[in-house]
């Protein structure tokens, strides 16, 4: 059976009401007896003075309270408005109850009455004034306040309940609705937004706080769907191509020496750039699940441009390599080294790849106002078309004038390098170069310092 939030929460709100209201009229019923009680100890005790000092004249003596005085070692009644009280003893300054069940012959005796101790003519005598209880109201009604209150206490109980009820399903009404909506949510609508009160409250928290958790898991299930994705469509045509000399040879190429040579080859780097291709798409997929963080410290870029041009420079002999920098001292940035390498490997490589091999190749930086580092690669090659510079950094693009498989790569190099910069928390961007050319620029941020 289902349990309702809202009814158990109410209950427990219709107790606690219940009982604090139950507390605070006894609390003060017992505070209005104890001042009443303290009222009729001082009329009692004012009226003992009264006949102590006036010699028992009763003519300003309350016609509703009884007297007895008496001498406490004789037990003499000296003076009495009641010839049937007995001798009421002293109440040490308070005013007490006394009861004598079947006192009379018709009833019992039942007082509230005052007692104090005096001496008059040499002897000690006890003046005690009284009150019959059924004379007192207050007496009366006082016992039954109790079951009063119980009774008053049921539809307390029931008005606290539906009250808070009402109370309770208004205010959890929207967690009831971010509940359905999070119910209604699948792995292919996960960007749904749980709903907002727009109060900014603690719900409104909750509900950002869950929204943003979707976000970040639909991000991590769209990286593994496109990893996935991009391994099929890509390793696509390296297993064709293994495929089609492996059923080659089957059939009669292991026949012959040339061909066999040839096929075993190709299956040799195709199978070379499967492997690149799976390598490449893991370090991005690492890079953007945060498996691999950036590990900082202060860098110098003119030795990082030197380091890249000798790197290539053993490679390919006939390019040239220029490196400017806006000013003549070292420039220190706080940033990943190798990540940076990394990033200028690829611009590098992608000039040497579309560009030539006895291509120019330019590293320059230059220092923002704000306090940035720009960081450009340009080469002489034939560039970048226009339509085709909107996608250069997306996997596996390539157009017929900038990426083609004869080119060699995977197709991931420029992909791999947005990521890195991203990392790093800086700006990538590709465009022309004057007067042709590709260009590639990088935007590092929070330079930390330079020294001449």
């Amino acid at each position: 059976m289902k349990k309702s939030f809202a009814v158990q929460l109410s209950l427990r709100f219709m107790f606690i009401l219940t009982f604090a209201v139950i507390l605070l009229s006894l609390s003060f019923l017992y505070i209005l007896r104890s001042f009443v009680q303290a009222s009729q100890t001082a009329e009692m005790k004012k009226a003992c003075l009264d006949l102590y000092e006036n010699e028992f004249n009763m003519d300003a003596f309350p016609y509703y309270l009884s007297f007895i005085a008496y001498d406490i070692e004789s037990q003499e009644i000296i003076a009495t408005n009641d010839p049937f009280l007995p001798l009421l003893k002293d109440t040490e300054g308070k005013a007490v109850h006394h009861f004598e069940k079947d006192f009379f012959y018709d009833g019992d005796l039942d007082v509230l009455y005052y007692g104090e101790t005096y001496r008059l003519a040499g002897r000690d005598i006890v003046i005690a004034v009284s009150e019959n209880i059924e004379n007192d109201s207050f007496s009366k009604i006082f016992p039954q306040l109790p079951s009063s209150l119980l009774l008053m206490s049921l539809p307390v109980l029931l008005l606290s309940f539906l009250f808070s009820l009402f109370l309770t399903k208004h205010t959890i009404k929207p967690v009831v609705k971010i509940t359905r909506t999070a119910r209604s949510m699948t792995i292919d609508n996960l960007d749904g937004q749980l709903p907002l009160t727009g109060q900014g409250d603690e719900i409104d928290e909750l509900s950002v706080a869950f929204n943003d958790l979707f976000l970040r898991i639909k991000a991590d299930f769209d990286r593994e769907r496109q990893f996935s994705s991009d391994v099929s469509h890509e390793l696509n045509t390296p297993l064709t191509v293994i495929s089609g000399q492996a059923n080659l040879l089957l059939r009669w190429g292991k026949e012959n020496p040339e061909q066999l040579e040839k096929s075993l080859n190709a299956i040799k780097d195709e199978a070379k750039s499967m492997h690149v291709i799976i390598e490449n798409l893991l370090q991005i997929s690492r890079i953007e699940s945060r498996r691999i963080k950036p590990q900082l410290c202060e860098v110098d870029i003119c030795e990082l441009f030197q380091r890249v041009k000798e790197e290539f420079a053993s490679v390919y002999p006939e390019a040239s390599f220029e490196i400017f920098s806006d000013s003549e001292g070292d420039v220190l940035l706080e940033t990943d080294p190798e990540m940076l390498h990394q990033i200028l490997t690829v611009f590098v490589s992608n000039s040497m790849k579309f560009a030539g091999d006895k291509c120019n190749v330019r590293l320059s930086f230059e220092r923002t106002a704000d306090g940035q580092i720009i960081i450009t690669e340009s080469d002489d090659g034939p560039g970048i078309s226009e339509e085709a510079l909107p996608h250069v950094f997306e996997r596996f693009y390539r157009a017929d004038e900038a990426h083609t498989r004869s080119a060699g790569g995977s197709g991931l190099g420029l992909a791999i390098a947005k990521t890195l910069a991203e990392a790093l928390g800086a700006g990538i961007s590709a465009g022309t170069a004057e007067p042709h050319g590709a260009l590639f620029t990088l935007t590092l941020k929070q330079v930390q310092g330079d020294s001449d």
